[in-house]
């Protein structure tokens, strides 16, 4: 784990038989900075043309981060439930004022609504993928090493290495507890035996990822832990890292001008 974040063994993905991209040869520590302004930047965006032009260099990237399409499109699934969301109640809360699209019973959907929630729905996926396609090409041992270089709270570094750790073993956890119910007889619905069964199931992994940590604390102070998650890794900018810079800066320079009103 002594090599340079350049020379990395292989990205994450590669774990699932995914051929290297060429974003894995970038720094880590480039590729943090990027995918925070970028996400800044995206945020930022107050038209829909210029949300487009973000989605359309997320998209590229993310063709050159070279992701396994099963595995992308089940997270864009995952963060698109939650603007599925938005979907079901923006486009009925500009009522007044608002210029009338048309209406759904009593509901009426306005223009405004509308033009809101597809600026933010494009904006998200903009960033998600921006942010796989920087983040998910590096192993995350890497991603550790590289925000303690950048002066992240070591608090914060610890968090994400044990999260990613030890995130299989709660789900797994979990999986057990659904499958034990399910043996019962459970099923999901709006009953009250199943938001019991639901408030048992929660409090119970709670119980159990906490005696769990408790577990791991201690078997980390035996072995000689003070606060620090070691991780053994050298980094070096080279000529790969200041074209990816480059390239990355004159994408800022298209989004944030399509989105410029003089």
């Amino acid at each position: 784990m002594a090599e340079s974040e350049n020379t990395a063994s292989a990205p994450f993905q590669e774990n699932r038989g995914q051929e290297i991209s060429p974003l894995s040869r970038v720094d880590a520590r480039a590729k943090i900075i990027c995918a925070v302004l970028w996400s800044l930047m995206v945020s930022w965006l107050s038209d829909i043309p210029g949300a487009l032009v973000a989605l359309a260099a997320s998209t590229l990237m993310i063709a050159l981060a070279r992701w396994p399409r099963r595995n992308l499109i089940n997270r864009l699934l995952t963060v698109n439930m939650f603007f599925l969301f938005m979907w079901l109640m923006l486009p009925f809360s500009f009522s007044s004022p608002g210029r009338e699209v048309t209406r759904l019973g009593p509901l009426v959907v306005t223009r405004e609504g509308l033009d809101l929630a597809s600026l933010l729905t494009l904006k998200g996926n903009a960033i998600v993928l921006m942010v796989l396609a920087l983040l998910g090409t590096s192993p995350m041992y890497i991603l550790a090493a590289a925000g303690r270089k950048l002066k992240f709270p070591e608090k914060l570094v610890s968090l994400f290495l044990l999260t990613v750790r030890y995130y299989q073993v709660i789900f797994k956890e979990y999986q057990r507890l659904r499958k034990a119910m399910r043996a019962r007889g459970f099923k999901l619905g709006l009953s009250r035996n199943c938001l019991r069964g639901v408030s048992n199931l929660v409090g119970s992994l709670l119980v159990r990822s906490f005696d769990r940590a408790d577990r791991v604390h201690r078997a980390m102070v035996c072995r000689g832990y003070s606060g620090i998650i070691w991780v053994r890794a050298e980094f070096k900018y080279t000529k790969t890292d200041l074209v990816f810079v480059f390239s990355m800066m004159i994408l800022f320079a298209i989004v944030g001008g399509s989105d410029w009103k003089p």
